[in-house]
């Protein structure tokens, strides 16, 4: 089992990381500093909290990976189960996993699933934090040619990184309430003009849309600036993006 403290990357890995502190950030920094370490072409990384009976993932941070797959294999509550967390959990090392050599106790219905999604050639690893009742999962998927156990290694000595670097942008989420509270606090006029916003329009688009002036429209876009604490058009949209994946209907885990 890996450590959630001890972590020697390369030092350029280690002060990238240090700048990412959401959702987009981990997912572009997986791309440009992971990637050439392990290379892969699609990554899932699972953030849950523990139980008796193992750890139930509350999100999972997709980059480039088919969430086809993840919504086939969701459970009735909306959890998503998957055999290669479970087998991690029994052994706690490491593993790779072939889609054409399955273990023998693969359901056939995720199996199938994960062949339909062209999903192959995994590394996987975890991190079980004790201290703080908490753990996560790193899978990458289709690397090139036959894993092996170098990817096991690189795996060994991520994996922490990846931990400390996932466990901080799942606790800035919680900045994201905030967020919720003063969109409730927002005039039905400001909440139309981000209506409009949200589908791509300018603001003299927004205006004959929605029959008031441009400058009205520049007006309830600056009310609307202060009262969500955004500084920028660009800011507000990835805020709203962001709370509307949160808010998409569904239970059990959350995709990111």
């Amino acid at each position: 089992m890996e450590s959630a403290q001890a972590v020697n990357p390369v030092s350029n890995e280690l002060l990238a990381s240090s700048s990412v502190h959401s959702v987009d950030d981990f997912k572009q920094w997986t791309k440009i500093w992971l990637r050439p370490l392990l290379p892969h072409a699609s990554l899932l990384c699972g953030f849950g909290h523990l139980h008796a009976g193992g750890v139930n993932l509350d999100y999972v941070l997709t980059v480039d990976y088919p969430i086809g797959h993840i919504e086939a294999i969701r459970n009735r509550v909306g959890a998503i189960d998957t055999p290669i967390l479970r087998r991690w959990l029994a052994v706690r090392e490491p593993l790779l996993f072939e889609a054409e050599h399955p273990w023998p106790d693969i359901p056939e219905n995720w199996l199938a699933s994960f062949r339909h999604h062209d999903l192959r050639n995994i590394a996987v690893h975890a991190v079980i934090d004790t201290e703080r009742c908490l753990g996560t999962y790193h899978s990458f998927y289709r690397i090139p040619g036959t894993p092996g156990e170098h990817h096991l290694e690189v795996l060994r000595r991520l994996t922490p990184l990846l931990h400390q670097v996932l466990c901080r942008v799942i606790d800035n989420l919680g900045s994201q309430n905030r967020f919720t509270t003063a969109l409730a606090v927002l005039t039905e006029r400001e909440r139309e003009v981000l209506r409009w916003l949200m589908l791509g329009k300018t603001n003299g688009q927004i205006a004959r849309l929605a029959v008031m002036s441009e400058n009205t429209v520049k007006h309830h876009l600056t009310s609307s600036f202060g009262k969500l604490q955004v500084e920028n058009r660009s800011q507000l949209i990835r805020c709203l993006t962001e709370h509307q994946v949160r808010q998409a209907p569904g239970q059990g885990t959350q995709v990111l």
